[in-house]
């Protein structure tokens, strides 16, 4: 009879485990159903934003958990995101944390530096200045 009882339990548990596992949501995909896959931006494009050269992976998408580092090469167009005081050959990181945010990260040897912002990204995949609160 224990056994019996033992395999009732564990049936149990595995239609209770079954059934709830239905109702679990789809992961992120990081892509908006509505927008065809061409519209998505590609790590090149956003790195020729940020004044930063890529060496590899330019054609990627630069979806949602996609990171990339790249060499600084125009410093003017990240300070218009808020990060200055870079030389050019400092090593520059994007990161796409959610659908709109964008967390870049600029750091240098010489003298020791580091300075992070994270700015918004558009359906486009332009990214947006942070405005002055």
């Amino acid at each position: 009879m224990p056994r019996l009882a033992r395999f009732a339990r564990s049936a149990s548990l595995l239609a209770v485990l079954g059934v709830t596992g239905a109702w679990l949501p789809t992961p992120y995909s990081g892509r908006n159903a509505n927008r065809p896959a061409s519209l998505d931006p590609t790590i090149g494009s956003v790195a020729a934003q940020l004044g930063v050269k890529v060496s590899q992976r330019a054609d990627e998408e630069f979806s949602l958990g996609v990171q990339f580092s790249g060499s600084l090469e125009d410093t003017l167009k990240l300070a218009t995101f808020g990060v200055k005081g870079f030389p050019v050959g400092a090593r520059v990181t994007a990161a796409r944390i959610a659908p709109d945010r964008v967390h870049i990260e600029a750091d240098d040897l010489d003298p020791p530096r580091r300075e992070t912002v994270r700015v918004r990204i558009d359906a486009n995949g332009k990214l947006l200045t942070p405005t002055k609160a």
